[in-house]
């Protein structure tokens, strides 16, 4: 294989053989020119890679390197002059005209080879580089992205033309530095994008890569990705980072799945809508805020493809309804906004809203399945007190959230009042953690007692908040919020510990050996498994006997997952505890479930006993206390408050009474005083 093609004009037969010689034994092609004017015919398709010339004194200038380059059509071929050895200054001419290289006469065979084969290594050097510079200005010319490169030294700014008009840039007012750059960059952004670049090039992180907005010449932020990579010297020290700059605003500013505008646009439009109404006396637009009911429910039962094809045919469905001034949003899942950018009057939002419901809440059939939805709608008008999108979404989003604690398919319109409520909400979850870690929680206790003995069978441990500014906070106004948050899960471990060890202690003090105590479970804790383990942690600390703790679980609770909390009763029963089924004949109750749970003891609601006042009434409690009879159930019968109530609960054989007309929940102390007073009695009757 040649070495190389060298080309060679001498008017010395000697001087040319001496050149074959010496380069034809290195398997170089060499090919020998009359004059200077064969160059253009001979460079055809295989370029030559070195061209030798005769230098004499006169003969050589820099016209005739620029002629002989030029006659080549390429700046890339080297040159070589032969010089007769010791003419340093023609030596001198040469190199200062723009030869390459020169080789003194006579000639030595391995110094020609060796400057011919450095010449032309060079030279395919050269033309490597050449090509790949060629080849990068097509693709940043072919892509879609734009270049940058930014010389760390001075922070000097390259763009490519691309960069420039994504940025709706000309090269007239181009970006020359780093600063420039930056002040470009949306200023929630701007921070991040210094801290990633930072951490990039100080080597914490591999590459730098990051989301940000820009600023476009037409004043609109556009959502670019700037990916980059730094080159370090041989300390490691980063000194150039060069990358791409590609515009996403497409992806960022659109659902995937329904093609509708996001949240990044609600967000957008709606503050400049703020902005463009501020000037007028009053506001004349709003935003309506939609979720499908049950969408959890739903998504267990089909899966999540089903649902996004749900969510999907809705969205369609509702674009067909709107107005052209009106603008649909995908907020996030199952959650979707409308923003009413013109309203003729205050009744718009609730038309539109009727409008949309009646299109979405028709049947959907997909596949095999058909669906019937149901929407939760809240709405907010505009206020001059509404600053921001934030501040109007906040408003529909309380809204939204009272729709859905009303039961779902309901629509709200904001007042101030949910703003309130909703803080007072916030409020309280976050104190309740506190109330937590601060032992502010106690217990109350309210007597249960034997209507055939008139005795003081056990307690119901009720769970209130001691709050240390607003004392005594009712637990209706936090447990809920301990059900949605999770915290009655931690709450309901402390209040089984806490029975446990108050029942032991009444024990020790000479109550009777009967005495039970029953705390109410939440449906959280019958979620997961742990419940058992926590009561027999409980019974072991406290050194108090199963048979004493009776756990409370509602009908409601047990039937959101009946295999999964038959289970678990199954196992509560097994430690020895009681079993009580509470607010019986309210939600689900009928034999068959009887028949399965393990529970020895029925809690008649007081709605029933408040209904004895009539003949339907009494009739109706004499069922149930039939029924219990039939499982050898037990019964006690919640809210007496009336003497004839517990008359006629004691004729019919009810076991035990709960109400005021026994106590209210009361403080440990004062329980202690009623057993007391009731050994006392006991003592006395057996004399």
């Amino acid at each position: 294989m040649s070495e190389g093609r060298i080309l060679f004009l001498l008017d010395d037969e000697a001087e040319k053989t001496v050149v074959r010689n010496a380069l034809g034994a290195a398997r170089c092609e060499l090919e020998s020119l009359a004059s200077l004017d064969e160059l253009g015919v001979l460079q055809g398709d295989q370029p030559a890679d070195l061209l030798l010339l005769r230098a004499r004194k006169h003969t050589v200038d820099g016209k005739l390197i620029k002629a002989v380059r030029k006659s080549y059509a390429s700046d890339e071929l080297p040159i070589v002059f032969l010089v007769d050895e010791g003419d340093e200054a023609l030596i001198e001419h040469c190199l200062e005209c723009g030869a390459d290289d020169f080789v003194t006469l006579p000639i030595h065979g391995a110094e020609l080879l060796a400057r011919a084969r450095s010449q032309m290594a060079r030279r395919r050097a050269v033309a490597a580089g050449r090509i790949e510079r060629e080849r990068f200005a097509l693709a940043v010319a072919g892509s879609s992205d734009g270049i940058w490169d930014i010389n760390l030294a001075d922070d000097a700014l390259f763009m490519s033309a691309r960069c420039y008009e994504l940025l709706g840039r000309g090269n007239d007012d181009g970006l020359k530095s780093l600063d420039e750059w930056l002040a470009l960059i949306h200023p929630d952004d701007v921070d991040q994008f210094q801290i990633e670049l930072r951490n990039h090039l100080e080597g914490v992180s591999l590459s730098l890569q990051m989301e940000c907005r820009m600023l476009h010449r037409n004043q609109t932020y556009r959502w670019f990705l700037v990916r980059g990579i730094g080159q370090r010297d041989g300390s490691g020290k980063a000194f150039r980072i060069a990358g791409s700059l590609t515009d996403i605003s497409e992806r960022k500013l659109t659902d995937a799945m329904t093609g509708l505008p996001n949240r990044i646009v609600l967000y957008d439009r709606l503050n400049q809508t703020i902005v463009k109404n501020r000037r007028k006396s009053s506001a004349n637009f709003g935003i309506i805020l939609l979720q499908i009911d049950r969408f959890e429910t739903m998504r267990e039962a089909y899966g999540q493809v089903f649902c996004d094809a749900v969510q999907k045919v809705v969205a369609q469905r509702l674009v067909g309804t709107l107005r052209t001034t009106d603008t649909l949003t995908i907020m996030g899942e199952n959650t979707m906004c409308i923003l009413l950018d013109v309203m003729r009057d205050d009744t718009d939002l609730v038309r539109v809203a009727n409008r949309v419901r009646a299109a979405a809440e028709e049947p959907i059939t997909l596949g095999d399945e058909s669906v019937m939805l149901s929407l939760s709608i809240g709405m907010a008008q505009a206020q001059a007190h509404h600053q921001s999108a934030e501040d109007l979404i906040r408003d529909a989003t309380a809204a939204l959230n009272k729709a859905r604690a009303e039961g779902g398919g309901q629509e709200v319109v904001f007042d101030p009042d949910m703003q309130r409520r909703a803080r007072d909400r916030l409020r309280i979850e976050a104190e309740l953690h506190l109330a937590l870690k601060r032992n502010e929680l106690l217990l109350l206790y309210q007597p249960i007692v034997n209507l055939k003995t008139g005795e003081v069978a056990g307690f119901e441990g009720l769970a209130r908040w001691q709050h240390p500014q607003r004392g005594l906070i009712s637990p209706m106004d936090f447990i809920p919020i301990a059900e949605e948050t999770g915290l009655v899960i931690p709450m309901g471990t402390w209040v089984v510990q806490e029975a446990c060890r108050q029942g032991r202690e009444w024990l020790d003090q000479g109550a009777n050996p009967n005495l039970f105590i029953s705390v109410n479970v939440s449906s959280r804790q019958l979620d997961g498994p742990a419940l058992p383990e926590i009561v027999r942690r409980a019974l072991r600390a406290s050194r108090l006997a199963p048979a004493h703790l009776k756990l409370e679980i509602t009908e409601s609770a047990v039937m959101r997952d009946f295999e999964v909390t038959l289970n678990l009763l199954k196992r509560l029963k097994e430690i020895g505890v009681g079993l009580s089924l509470d607010d019986f004949g309210t939600g689900y109750s009928s034999l068959s479930l009887l028949r399965r749970l393990p529970v020895d003891t029925l809690k008649v609601d007081r709605s029933f006993v408040s209904a004895m006042n009539d003949e339907s009434g009494v009739r109706m409690v004499e069922a149930i206390l039939q029924l219990a009879r039939l499982f050898d159930l037990r019964v006690v019968a919640e809210g007496i408050e009336q003497v004839g109530e517990e008359d006629l609960l004691k004729e019919r054989g009810c076991d035990y009474g709960q109400g005021w007309r026994y106590g209210k929940p009361l403080p440990v102390d004062q329980c202690l005083q009623l057993l007391q007073e009731q050994a006392r009695q006991g003592a006395r009757a057996t004399r």
